[in-house]
């Protein structure tokens, strides 16, 4: 059960609607095979042995999984809440009754284990007087995502002698390695001019977020530092097999660092080092937000230059969003993969966060390149890079990740190897690139690094840029090119009440970039519980700001809802020139009013009284009283969360029914309300119910 405070705090949310179970979502259970298809059962949400603990004890089958109001999977047993007072983390335990699974200091995060399901905890969390009391900034799910490889060929010979024929004719050996013919993608970003200038990835780490890297195959032997599990909190002994969640992280690792010695294959950036961080664990489920925000902040605090993700997913996440804010503005470049769904019209994370390298797949076409059927577009595409048919490193025989049927074995180093589609193949291209270019450049900003690889990139296909390529095909000699002094910025918007005294949550912030060459870059972010959203390292120019929210209860991702009714949602929409570092502030404003339709004379003189949802009955300030004058009152100043109550005089001397209209922002909502006999007063309450409050922002002045 939650935690009560004493019985009163439960009470008081039971009697605002809260635990109504017709808002608990459909759940299942999911099952996948090696080649990570996806299978749903359906299922209860009931939670017997939890997630974590079956990974950590190497069972390859996962526990239930519910689904969100918007369709996202998450697990139900986990909460991540963000807080304002770490002095505070031992009470929010105790309100819960949850046990503390993972802190993370640096960004303010902790995850906390459940008996309910988290959308009852997240319930009693953002309810304002609890979130007020106990610093809470945010409360969310911890969602389920996916690695993102298209296809992992299971008949290697085949795929060996199709793309050595469609190769072999078009290239003469260009690596020296003695599976050369096949690496058709080093010669696509011409590579060696990268090696030529200097730059082969020393001392650079790349970490690969993924399912953990065989650090045994002769390819990457001593291509590997320490690395992290964080769902063991375990601390990975550099060079050793850490493929716990399957072959993908290996294959991504020997894309990146795969070592030039003329065996095997070899990475775009043979010196660099690679970090292990496992966030695909046994039988390569995703160890949840949490978990992969720990790894996150674990690899920027042990020196990791650059952060490969070929994995995403749909749901919004708060943390998540945070984590990789925390690597940005410490200097590390974010690369994430597209995704594969075909779509141009793709918004999953990381990929979508602003100031994260989106990388689209190509393919080889006989001479040149086109870009791959199945790769996903959106207008956060940068780069594009060689995402079909690509040979990596997979898992030796004894490793934790063999996979037989997907890889073979050379006789020059006795190292297993397999090909690969998709944008997870194309993204280690670019994270090696990166690591040339910040062995020359080691204190360049993320957005630099990513000018460079966008100036100089191969348009193919679409003349100029495109949301399918991006730019286009990444080239080594991105290397040549100075470092870009303008182009980028960090901006900051926040977002408050008329009065600038609250600062509201949950409201999306949208730059819709205006160009009429080029990129029109849309960048997406929500405000915390500061009222800030932020964008780090994002593109110069001119920009649509479209500030829009609260989040209702229909659009909410698991942040902290405010709204319940569309008609309280704010939009502001302004021009932004954006050229260097800059804030910016929106005050939303509302009107709103009450008339009741032919009251009863026994409603003459009363009250309206509207009641301060962020207060609990004991605190001052907790109802706010108006007279209701001819049947009507105007209560646009109000600001805040409020229910409405009609409150009499005297005793009623029988039942009273009453109706009205109230007008929120122009939009006529009919409330109606009952006093029952030898009662005063009565919540007046709309099709969402009585207990659901009225957000409101003041009056503009």
């Amino acid at each position: 059960m939650l935690g009560d405070e004493k019985s009163v705090r439960y009470a008081f949310l039971n009697r605002l609607g809260f635990f109504s179970t017709s808002l608990i979502f459909s759940c299942f259970t999911v099952t996948i095979a090696v080649t990570l298809t996806i299978f749903l059962l359906l299922s209860s949400c009931a939670l017997t042995k939890q997630g974590y603990e079956q990974l950590k004890e190497g069972q390859s089958t996962k526990p239930s999984v519910c689904i969100d109001e918007t369709g996202n999977e998450y697990y139900p047993n986990r909460v991540l809440i963000g807080y304002s007072d770490v002095r505070k983390i031992s009470q929010i335990l105790n309100l819960l009754n949850g046990r503390l699974l993972l802190h993370i200091p640096e960004i303010s995060v902790i995850s906390v284990e459940i008996t309910e399901d988290a959308k009852k905890a997240i319930q009693l969390l953002e309810t304002e007087g609890i979130k007020n009391k106990y610093g809470i900034r945010y409360a969310e799910y911890v969602y389920v995502r996916k690695l993102v490889p298209f296809e992992i060929g299971p008949l290697q010979e085949v795929n060996r002698a199709l793309v050595a024929s469609k190769v072999s004719s078009y290239y003469s050996n260009y690596t020296g390695e003695s599976l050369d013919v096949y690496l058709w993608g080093l010669r696509a970003i011409k590579v060696k001019d990268g090696w030529k200038a200097g730059y082969n990835g020393d001392g650079v780490i790349v970490a690969v977020l993924d399912t953990g890297v065989d650090g045994t195959h002769p390819d990457l032997e001593g291509q590997l530092v320490e690395g992290y599990r964080p769902l063991n909190d375990e601390i990975l002994p550099a060079g050793s097999d850490s493929s716990f969640g399957g072959a993908h992280g290996t294959h991504v690792a020997g894309t990146i660092a795969a070592k030039l010695d003329g065996k095997g294959i070899v990475g775009v950036a043979p010196r660099a080092k690679i970090m292990p961080v496992v966030l695909f664990d046994n039988g390569g489920w995703y160890v949840g937000d949490d978990y992969a925000a720990k790894g996150i902040v674990w690899a920027v605090n042990h020196g990791a230059k650059v952060l490969s993700n070929s994995w995403g997913g749909s749901g919004y996440s708060q943390t998540l969003k945070e984590a990789f804010d925390y690597a940005l503005e410490r200097g590390v470049v974010v690369v994430a993969a597209a995704g594969n769904s075909k779509s141009t019209q793709s918004y999953q994370y990381p990929a979508n966060y602003p100031g994260v390298i989106q990388v689209g797949a190509v393919e080889f076409n006989g001479g040149n390149y086109i870009i791959a059927d199945f790769s996903s577009g959106s207008p956060m595409i940068s780069v594009c890079a060689p995402g079909v048919s690509i040979i990596s490193t997979m898992p030796q025989k004894d490793s934790y990740g063999h996979e037989a049927k997907q890889s073979f074995v050379i006789p020059e180093n006795g190292g297993y190897y397999g090909f690969m589609t998709g944008t997870s193949m194309a993204t280690p291209h670019v994270s090696g690139l990166v690591a040339l270019l910040l062995q020359k450049y080691p204190t360049a900003k993320p957005w630099q690094i990513r000018k460079m690889l966008e100036q100089n990139a191969l348009d193919i296909e679409t003349t100029g840029y495109d949301e399918k390529a991006g730019y286009g095909l990444i080239q080594a000699n991105a290397v040549e090119d100075d470092l870009p002094s303008s182009g980028g910025l960090d901006y900051q918007l926040t977002v408050t009440d008329a009065y600038s005294s609250w600062r509201v949550p949950s409201v999306s912030v949208s730059l819709l970039g205006i160009s009429s060459t080029g990129r029109n870059v849309r960048y997406f972010a929500k405000t915390n519980t500061e009222g800030i959203a932020k964008f780090i390292g994002i593109d110069s120019g001119r920009y649509d700001v479209i500030v829009s929210g609260p989040d209702t209860k229909v659009n909410s991702n698991g942040l902290t809802r405010v709204a319940f009714r569309k008609a309280e949602e704010r939009t502001v929409i302004f021009q932004a020139a954006l050229v260097d570092n800059r804030n910016n502030a929106v005050r939303f404003s509302s009107s709103a009013s009450l008339r009741l339709v032919n009251p009863p004379p026994a409603v003459v003189n009363s009250q309206i009284v509207f009641v301060d949802v962020t207060k609990l009955p004991t605190e001052t300030g907790y109802e706010i009283a108006m007279n209701l004058e001819e049947n009507f009152v105007d209560f646009s100043e109000l600001s805040g969360r409020y229910l409405i109550k009609l409150r009499l005089p005297q005793k009623a001397d029988t039942d009273i029914l009453l109706s009205g209209t109230l007008t929120l922002n122009g939009v006529e909502i009919p409330v109606n309300g009952k006093i029952t006999k030898n009662s005063t007063e009565t919540y007046l309450s709309d099709d969402n119910g009585s207990y659901t409050w009225w957000t409101l922002f003041g009056k503009a002045e």
